[in-house]
């Protein structure tokens, strides 16, 4: 038989692992496009330290030098990753409105924008019964980026723990599945990752670029924006072709 004082010490020693587990676990939601919880985590989905999006401030330049000799590929539909160490990185991309409008006939979507880059699609999705404009920071349509320069959305000192990118927005794993599936479905041998979410405060800044392009806004100014939002929406959860 085993002593009353080593089973209560072996349950306390297992409590004590699933306790750290659970803190280890806790960075980001485990639901499609719920990005990450804690504001402290931020930084290390940054692809620079420097946030603002300001040539004078000094723009994540990085990755921008690294990219200027790179060669077009032989085979413009080839899949391409631009980072293997960022499934995210991009340096164009459109939406694609003529995908959207199916989404929008699924059973309990009112919604639905789709941008692509290279390799990925991004749909930002409004559930039925939730309004962004309401539910979303008031920065996501502010902090506008031109050509001459604007700190953009990460380039404030307003501090990263007033965005919230931790909430699903009340978008189902199964209805996020569906629409990956049907993204797949309609999309060019390129794209190779379906990345959903109906986050606030991510479908908000993404309907602020849609504005943008529409008032003829060059949105090559918020590249770097765009690559920053998408680490910290998009943590691990994405799908692939392959």
């Amino acid at each position: 038989m085993i002593p009353f004082r080593w089973t209560i010490w072996r349950v306390g020693i297992l409590s004590g692992l699933l306790v750290i587990a659970a803190g280890c676990s806790g960075g980001q939601h485990k639901v499609s496009g719920g990005g990450v919880e804690s504001s402290n985590l931020h930084a290390q989905f940054d692809r620079d330290s420097r946030n603002n999006e300001d040539n004078t401030l000094g723009v994540k330049s990085k990755w921008l030098n690294e990219q200027a000799g790179r060669s077009k590929p032989a085979n413009p539909g080839s899949f391409q990753q631009l980072d293997m160490t960022n499934s995210h990185l991009t340096k164009a991309w459109r939406f694609s409105p003529e995908m959207a409008k199916p989404l929008e006939r699924n059973q309990g979507i009112q919604a639905v924008t789709v941008l692509l880059t290279e390799t990925n699609a991004y749909v930002a999705v409004i559930p039925d019964g939730h309004n962004p404009d309401i539910e979303s920071h008031p920065d996501m349509m502010a902090n506008q980026v031109t050509p001459k320069g604007g700190i953009g959305l990460f380039g404030t000192d307003k501090g990263n723990a007033r965005i919230n990118w931790g909430d699903s927005g009340g978008l189902s794993m199964t209805m996020s599945s569906q629409i990956k599936s049907q993204v797949l479905a309609m999309s060019p041998p390129n794209i190779q990752r379906v990345f959903v979410s109906a986050n606030p405060n991510f479908v908000q800044r993404i309907r602020f670029y849609e504005k943008e392009q529409q008032r003829g806004v060059d949105l090559s100014a918020y590249m770097n924006e765009f690559n920053t939002l998408v680490q910290r929406v998009f943590p691990n959860d994405h799908n692939t072709r392959r």
